[in-house]
C-alpha cells in the first residue's frame, strides 16, 4: 500500500518536497491558498486542492487524518504555521513536520506538538557535507538523524545486474526503493525520451545503462557503499 502525505505550502520548499515524494512513489494531497501554484503542480501530485491550511473543515474533507504525515512548508508567515501546525494535531494527524525560519520558531512549534521541525538553511547545509564526503550520491535528503535518501546513477558493475544479485540490502543494508528510467515514447516529432519511475522495484528488475537508483539507509551504509565504488574505479 502506498504512503500518502500532505504538503501545505506551495512554495519552492513544500513543491519540492510534494515532488520528490511523488517521483519516490507516494501519494500526495498538495494544498495551497494560491490557485497558480496549485494549478502548476496538479499533474505532478495526486491531488491538488487550494484551500486555507488552517481552515480544519477544509482539511477534515480531503481526509487529513489518514495520511501518513503532514508537511506544513508555508513560507514567512509563521502564524499562520502554527495555525495549521495546531489544527492538524487536533485533527488527529499522527505526524506533523514544519519548516521553521529561526530556531525559537523551532522551539515554539515543537511546544505545541509538532513532531519535526526542519531548518531548511541546516538541513541544505548537512546535505551538502553529506554528498561532499560520499561523493557518488546526489540530491541526498536526511531522513532523521541518522538516515537518509540518495539517488544514485547506475555504476557500470550494476548494469544488467538485478536487484536480487546486486544484495546491496545483504551487504549494505541498503534498500533501492525506487528507478528513475529513460524511456521512449512517441510523438510529433518522433520518439522522444522521458521519465518512467519505477516505484516498487522487483527483486527479479534489471539494471540498466543511464537508470538512476534512489536508495534509502543508513548514513553509515551510504558511506561504505561510496568507499568501495570509489575504490573500484
Amino acid at each position: 500500500m502506498k504512503k500518502r502525505f500532505a504538503v501545505i505550502g506551495l512554495g519552492l520548499f513544500g513543491t519540492k518536497v510534494a515532488r520528490t515524494l511523488t517521483e519516490l512513489g507516494a501519494e500526495v494531497i498538495a494544498i495551497d491558498k494560491n490557485f497558480e501554484l496549485i494549478d502548476a503542480i496538479k499533474d505532478d501530485v495526486l491531488i491538488a486542492v487550494q484551500m486555507d491550511g488552517t481552515d480544519r473543515e477544509a482539511l477534515e474533507s480531503q481526509s487529513i487524518k489518514d495520511v501518513d504525515a503532514a508537511i506544513v512548508a508555508m513560507g514567512s508567515d509563521f502564524e499562520e504555521t502554527l495555525l495549521t501546525v495546531v489544527t492538524l494535531k487536533q485533527i488527529g494527524v499522527s505526524k506533523v513536520i514544519s519548516r521553521a525560519g529561526t530556531t525559537i520558531r523551532k522551539e515554539i512549534l515543537e511546544r505545541v506538538g509538532c513532531d519535526r521541525v526542519v531548518l531548511p538553511e541546516e538541513e541544505v547545509g548537512l546535505n551538502v557535507a553529506k554528498e561532499l564526503v560520499s561523493g557518488f550520491f546526489f540530491d541526498q535528503i536526511a531522513v532523521g538523524d541518522e538516515y537518509s535518501i540518495a539517488q544514485l546513477n547506475a555504476p557500470n558493475d550494476f548494469i544488467g545486474k538485478s536487484i536480487i544479485e546486486l544484495n546491496l540490502r545483504g551487504m549494505y543494508h541498503l534498500n533501492i526503493v525506487t528507478i528513475k528510467r529513460k524511456v521512449p515514447r512517441p510523438s510529433f516529432f518522433g520518439n522522444e525520451m522521458v521519465e518512467h519511475i519505477i516505484a516498487v522495484p522487483k527483486p527479479e528488475d534489471l539494471i540498466l545503462e543511464g537508470d538512476i537508483l534512489v536508495l534509502f539507509g543508513h548514513d553509515n551504509d551510504l558511506r561504505q557503499l561510496a568507499e568501495m565504488l570509489e575504490e573500484k574505479q
